[in-house]
Order: C-alpha cells, then structure tokens, then sequence
C-alpha cells in the first residue's frame, strides 16, 4: 500500500489556494493541507505548522524562499512557467489605456523572450528588491501609466500610487509540476531507511575497493579508505545513466600512475536504483601504457563519435555494407581512406555498435608509441595483446621501422590474436592513392573485411545538408543565431576540392560561424577564408613571409605545409628536404589534419 506524501501549501494569495485544493481532490498519493499567507506571513504560517507531521512545504516567490530559511523541511517553490506570463499577457491585451510589465528577473526574463518571440510592444521593468519596486512604480504613475502586470509583491506595492494590477497567477501546470517534485522529493529522502538492508547486500567479502551511488550520484557507501583523485569518482557519476541492472559494464581509466580497471552494474534495493562500481587498481605503471596505448569504452565511443563532425557527416549509403553488419561481422576490419576522412571515428563507432561492446577498446596508436610503450606491448602479460575476447584497434602501422612491423604482424599471426579478439586496423592510402603493400599483407594474410571511406569531394552535393546540420551544432555550442550561407558562398564551399576532407571542412565552418555577426555567412567571408586555405594547400612559395606572431610549432607546421605544396604532396620528397624522417613527417601531418 503506497503513502501518501503529506505537504503543507502556503499560498501567497487565495486563487492560488483554491487551485491547489483543487488540484489535489483529483491524486491519490498526496495528502494537502493550504493556508494563505505572503512572504513574512507565509513563513509565520511555516512555523506555525512544523510541528504536525508535514513532510513538505510547497509555496512560491519570495515566500518559498523566506520559508526554506527557517524550515528544517524541503521547500518545493511554484515555479512561474512562461504559460502563467503569456496568460497575463492576453489578458491585458484589450487593455486600451497605457500599462507595463514589472517584475523580478524571473519573471522579467521570461516575458522579454515572449515579448520578442510574438512581436508584442510591452515596456518591461525588472526590479530586484520591494525599495526598488517603489521607486519603478512611482516613476509609472508620474509618466501616466495606469496598469500593471506584476507579481504579488509589486501586486501588493501598486495600490500605494493608484496603479491597477493584473496578478501573474501560477497555473495548474505550475502546481501540477510543484506536486510531482514534492512526491519526488520525499520518496527520495525516504530511501535513506533502506540502509540496514543495503549494506547487507554489499558487504560481501571482495579484494575490491567498492562505491555505491543513488539517482542524485551521491556516493551512499565505500567499503574501504581510497586514494583515487577526485577524477575517478567523477567519472564513475558521468556513467550512472548508462548502468543498466545486472548487466556488468567495464572501463578502464589512468589515475595517480596505475591504470583502473572499473566495473559496473546498477542493483535494486526497495524499488529503487544504486549503482555499484567495483575498482581494482592494475599493478602497471602508467609511465610504461600511456604513450600510444590506451583504453576507452563505449560511451566514450559513442560520445567521440555522435558529438564529432563525423555523426553528421558519414552515412552508410557511402559503405558497401551498413555499420551494423560490419560491426556484427566477427573478421578482422580494415577502415581505408585520405587523411581527414574520420578514420578513427569509423573505428569508435563499430567497436560501440559490436557484440563485445561491454569490454574496453584497446587502441594502440602506432604513431605515437615510446620505446617503453612498445616494449611493454610485445613483452609484458598485462599487454592489451594478452587479451580475449576484446577489441584492439591498431592505428597507423605505416609508421613503424621495418623490424617493428614484422614483430607486430608475427604476434598478432602467432598467438592467433586476430581470432581471439576483434581487430581493426585502419590505413591511410599511399602517396599515388593506392592500398600500400603493408595495408595490402594484412588484408590478405588475416582475411580483413576492407571499408573504403569515400573523401569529401566525392560527396560535393551533400556539402548544403552538410552545412546546415553543422551550423546548428555550432548555434548551440558558440551561442550563435546563424541561418546559412549565402547561396554564392554555399557555391564556393562546393566548388573546392577540400584536399584534407572532413577535418579541413569543419575548421573552416567553425571559422566561418565563429567570425560572422550576421543572420548568412556572406560570400565574401567565405572566398576570404577560402584564398587563405589555397595558398597553404596549393600554390605556397618560399617568398611568402611568415607570421611571426604565431608559436614555433605553429611556424614550423607552416613550413611543412608550404614545402609538401612545392612537392606536390610528395612526402619522400618533402621529408628529404626537410631533413627530417618520413615518420617524424607523418606524425606533424596528423598534427596538421587533427585526424
């Protein structure tokens, strides 16, 4: 049998009052009692009844907050929805003599938006104090106004200067969602009194460090004193939503210089949720892992893939299969394609989408290892290639020395890593655009399924959808208001080759977005950006001065930009010149490409 939570309402006026009797004759999980009082009367009032056993108190404004200062029990504040405002609005619309809207920011926000939102000519004056409701209505009356449209404090205030009022009432949605929060509120505090059996289910014999959390990602229990940065507990809140009961969930993450392998699950206690994480420390320094290999799990993978450029930018009619059958596919995967084209997010998104998404992706990033790092991937047990059942993504082993391949290839063939984990591999092309004979030995010796991903000048007619889908992203993340391009810009977006692909595509739409000031990105912030990208890319020479504002980093990726250009992309040829090694010139290119 279900209680009933018992609220005291303290209503600033009678209307609202009788709303909420009203309200509550039609539920039957709440128990109401309402007296009318405002501000220093509504707390009087509080007071007055805390003794009867009330679990909360409802009311509104300032009253709300003048209880919630002297009441030991939650205070659940009437909210005032942008309906309530937009009511009285209407209200005062056949309201012929001169009136204005007043009130705290509250209320004075909402009605701007509204205002400008509609169209609608009201003379809105925000106040933040009753001296500074005084002094805004009585400079009303001297200039003629006549009416108001207020809250109950300036409600109360006008009738000193002759003023006529018409009350921002709090409507049934308002009471409605101040019940529900109230239920709410005390179902959760009620929670605590399932301790006793709570620990019961926990304290159970396990070498573990354990963390428990509720619905509010409070930590209600560990079993033993941690050292864990406050990292670690964040990132187990982060992925409460995703625990789903008896389902356990792992990740991996670096802290204090030990790698933690976490696990998760959420367990019900008493018709409500905890979320138990169970941490064991691995006993290999960070020092040896971090360069080049890493874990992460699926939500990060998901979130790396569908918060990127490439969420809006690839789709499957551009696949010979769709993402789901090669992620289901249990043969090794060979991701191809230029720079820029998202290779990497391709990679994330079927390890997400897989059977073994449950376990870490171990991603060794052969472009960045350390001799250490490598040492520890050949040699060590805890190497992610002592792995199975999981998903080892190896990125860019173009880069690797001769030796380095060959005893990488050796060990995945030897140990028969490639069956008894998933694996991906992705690829660049070679400087003639063709599968270089590396890429092409892994094919075929592991039988890998290949994904060709198409570059951006192939797809030129989707730049307009492009576009516009990105543009809201960056609406929403620059707080932009930007409607599109103008259509000869939109034509000069097309007609560029966009030599590095998705990467070169979105810099230059943050560029164009963060720049402009206007409703369209104009034609000629477009070409201006896009001479810019021509000269790098194209047709740079050595007389072109540098800016030496810029960083050294940022000078010397200039010079290679500029020098690949001379050489017509031709990396051989620009490392030579350089000076420098072809992989030293491969990992500043991916610098350059951000891929």
């Amino acid at each position: 049998m279900n209680t009933k939570t018992k609220i005291l309402g303290i209503a600033p006026y009678e209307g609202m009052q009788v709303l909420m009797n009203q309200i509550a004759l039609q539920r039957s999980d709440i128990d109401l009692m309402v007296v009318v009082g405002d501000l220093e009367a509504g707390s009087s009032l509080a007071q007055k009844y805390a003794e009867e056993d009330f679990d909360v108190i409802i009311s509104r404004g300032g009253t709300a907050e003048l209880i919630r200062q002297k009441s030991d029990l939650p205070v659940i504040e009437v909210a005032i929805s942008v309906y309530d405002i937009l009511r009285a609005i209407k209200l005062a619309e056949n309201y012929t003599n001169k009136y204005a809207l007043v009130g705290f920011p509250s209320i004075t926000q909402e009605a701007t938006y509204i205002s400008s939102l509609l169209q609608y000519d009201i003379d809105i004056f925000t106040i933040h104090n009753e001296q500074e409701g005084i002094e805004v209505l009585s400079g009303l009356a001297q200039e003629g106004y006549q009416m108001v449209l207020c809250d109950m404090i300036t409600n109360s205030l006008s009738q000193r200067f002759g003023l006529t009022s018409i009350l921002i009432t709090s409507g049934s949605e308002s009471i409605q969602d101040a019940f529900n929060r109230a239920v709410q509120t005390v179902s959760d505090y009620k929670q605590y009194t399932l301790w006793t059996d709570f620990y019961k289910l926990i304290l159970e014999e396990n070498p573990a460090y354990i963390f428990v959390f509720n619905d509010n990602k409070e930590i209600i229990y560990f079993s033993k004193n941690y050292s864990f940065s406050k990292a670690v507990i964040e990132e187990m809140k982060r992925r409460i939503p995703e625990l789903i009961p008896d389902v356990i969930k792992k990740y991996h993450q670096e802290d204090n210089g030990l790698i933690l392998a976490v696990s998760g699950l959420c367990k019900r206690l008493g018709g409500k949720n905890h979320y138990v994480y169970y941490i064991n420390p691995r006993k290999v320094p960070l020092a040896l892992t971090k360069n080049g290999i890493r874990y992460i799990d699926k939500d990060e993978a998901f979130d790396k893939f569908f918060n990127s450029f490439y969420g809006i930018a690839h789709s499957s009619h551009s696949l010979e299969m769709s993402i789901d059958e090669y992620a289901n596919a249990s043969q090794p995967i060979m991701i191809l394609g230029e720079g820029g084209t998202g290779k990497d997010q391709m990679a994330r998104l079927i390890y997400a989408k897989s059977p073994l998404s449950n376990s870490p992706l171990a991603i060794i990033d052969c472009a960045r290892i350390t001799t250490k790092a490598w040492t520890f991937l050949t040699e060590h047990n805890n190497s992610p290639l002592s792995d199975t059942n999981t998903t080892i993504y190896i990125r860019s082993m173009e880069i690797l020395s001769e030796d380095q391949f060959n005893e990488l290839f050796s060990i995945i063939r030897d140990l028969n890593l490639y069956k008894r984990n998933r694996m991906i591999f992705t690829f660049s092309y070679g400087e003639d655009g063709n599968i270089t004979p590396r890429c092409r030995h892994i094919i075929n010796h592991y039988s890998c399924l290949t994904m060709h991903i198409p570059p951006l000048r192939n797809h030129l007619y989707e730049i307009p959808n492009l576009v516009s889908i990105y543009i809201s992203t960056l609406n929403v993340q620059l707080a932009k208001e930007i409607i599109g391009v103008e259509t000869k810009g939109l034509e000069l977006l097309q007609n560029y080759d966009w030599p590095d692909n998705y990467n070169q595509f979105k810099r230059i739409l943050n560029e164009l977005v963060t720049v402009t000031t206007t409703p369209y990105i104009k034609t000629e912030t477009v070409a201006s950006v896009l001479r810019r990208e021509r000269p790098q890319l194209l047709s740079v020479t050595r007389e072109c001065p540098f800016d030496l504002t810029k960083t050294l980093e940022e000078i010397n990726l200039e010079i290679i930009q500029r020098v690949m250009a001379e050489e017509n992309g031709h990396q051989t040829a620009a490392a030579n010149r350089l000076g420098i090694s072809r992989s030293t010139l491969w990992r500043m290119l991916q610098k350059i490409s951000g891929e």
